[in-house]
């Protein structure tokens, strides 16, 4: 495996990955994981200190249409998914040299951020066909 310098906005990240999409695919659920656990905590923070009881009923989210219109796995909330794209600008670089440089090769977020997306619904789908 190659080490990959990969940077794009406020994100850089050094990783290990056979090719330029698979950096970029990682450092995109990096940064989405993170953004996840931040909501999620800061939700369970709110919960408790409200005393409500949290519902396990998808159709409670406010954004329930929006997911199922956009493809999101429910897993995901949508509030931290748009605040982790929000770290990256509209390319990422990656380099197998450093940072600042691009020698690799350059990759449209749009179109990263759509492949993690697509890999979480297959890993959804799974997850929801093994809990039947």
């Amino acid at each position: 495996m190659a080490k990959f310098y990969v940077q794009s906005g406020r994100v850089s990240y050094i990783v290990c990955a056979l090719d330029l999409e698979g950096a970029a695919l990682w450092v995109m659920h990096r940064v989405m994981d993170d953004k996840i656990c931040e909501f999620e905590a800061a939700q369970a923070d709110w919960r408790d200190s409200h005393d409500e009881d949290s519902s396990d009923d998808p159709t409670a989210d406010p954004f329930y249409e929006d997911h199922l219109l956009m493809g999101v796995p429910q897993a995901i909330p949508y509030d931290a998914m748009l605040e982790g794209l929000a770290q990256f600008d509209g390319t990422i670089s990656l380099s197998e040299l450093g940072f600042g440089r691009s020698e690799a090769g350059e990759l449209e977020t749009e179109n990263i951020f759509h492949q993690w997306r697509q890999l979480m619904l297959a890993v959804d789908r799974l997850h929801d066909e093994g809990n039947s």
